[in-house]
C-alpha cells in the first residue's frame, strides 16, 4: 500500500532517507539523469535539474514536493506526507519526463512521469528498507 511509506520534512532543512545517499560501487549503473519538469501547463515554467545518478534524481522529485510543502506551509516546523501525496503533486504537474544516459544506446534515453513514479516508489522502498 502506498500509505506505508511516509516521510517526514522538518523546519528548513533538507532531509532524505538513510542520511547520505549510498553510491553505486559500480561505474556502469551510475546513470547520468536529467529531470524535465513543468510546473504549470505554461512552457513558461519548464526547467531541468541535473544528477549524476537516476537515485539522486529520485530524491530530487521528493524534494521538489518537499520544497513546495515548505512554501505552502512556512509556519510549520514539522510536515509529514506519503506517497499517495506525493504522487498526487506529481500527477498535477504540468509535465514531467526524464532522460537516463545509456552508455550501451550511446545517447541519452527519455521515461515519462509514470517510470518516474515507479521509480521513487521503489526508491523510497529502499530507503525505508536501510532505516529498519
Amino acid at each position: 500500500s502506498l500509505q506505508w511509506y511516509q516521510r517526514r520534512v522538518r523546519g528548513g532543512k533538507k532531509m532524505s532517507y538513510g542520511g547520505q545517499q549510498r553510491q553505486p560501487q559500480n561505474s556502469r549503473r551510475r546513470k547520468h539523469t536529467i529531470l524535465l519538469v513543468q510546473i504549470t501547463k505554461s512552457p513558461s515554467t519548464r526547467t531541468y535539474y541535473d544528477f549524476e545518478t537516476v537515485t539522486q534524481a529520485m530524491s530530487g522529485v521528493c524534494q521538489l514536493y518537499e520544497d513546495k510543502l515548505k512554501k505552502t506551509n512556512p509556519g510549520r516546523m514539522d510536515l509529514e506526507y506519503n506517497v499517495q501525496n506525493l504522487f498526487e503533486y506529481l500527477d498535477q504537474l504540468g509535465d514531467m519526463g526524464a532522460l537516463v544516459f545509456e552508455e550501451s544506446k550511446g545517447g541519452y534515453v527519455p521515461y515519462a512521469r509514470d517510470w518516474i513514479k515507479q521509480r521513487v516508489l521503489k526508491h523510497l522502498q529502499e530507503m525505508a528498507g536501510q532505516r529498519r
